[in-house]
C-alpha cells in the first residue's frame, strides 16, 4: 500500500504544479490585456488631446492652444473631447472657446 501512496502523492504534485501554472498563465494573460486595453486607450485619449491643442492653434493662436490644452490636460472621457472638438469649430474666437470650455468642467 505504501508504494500507492508515494505514487498519488508524487501524481497530486504533479497534477497541482501544472493547474497553478495553468492558472497562473492565464491570470498573467488577462492583466496584461487590461493593462494593454488601458494603456492603448490613454494613448488614444493624449493623441486626441494633441490633435484638439493643435486645431486650436491653426484656428485661433498658440496661446489659446496652450489654455486649451492646460483645460484639457487629463481628460479621459471620449465625450468630453468631442464637444471640445465641435466648440472649436462653433466658436468664432479664443476667447469664446476658453469661455465655453471652462463652462462645461
Amino acid at each position: 500500500p505504501k508504494p500507492y501512496i508515494e505514487q498519488g502523492r508524487e501524481e497530486g504534485i504533479v497534477l497541482g504544479r501544472e493547474q497553478g501554472i495553468s492558472l497562473g498563465r492565464e491570470e498573467g494573460i488577462n492583466l496584461g490585456r487590461e493593462q494593454g486595453i488601458s494603456l492603448g486607450r490613454e494613448q488614444g485619449m493624449e493623441h486626441e488631446r494633441r490633435l484638439l491643442r493643435r486645431l486650436a492653434a491653426a484656428r485661433f493662436d498658440a496661446a489659446t492652444a496652450d489654455r486649451l490644452a492646460a483645460a484639457i490636460g487629463g481628460e479621459a472621457d471620449p465625450q468630453r473631447l468631442l464637444e471640445v472638438g465641435e466648440a472649436i469649430v462653433r466658436c468664432k474666437t479664443g476667447g469664446e472657446l476658453l469661455r465655453e470650455i471652462g463652462s462645461r468642467r
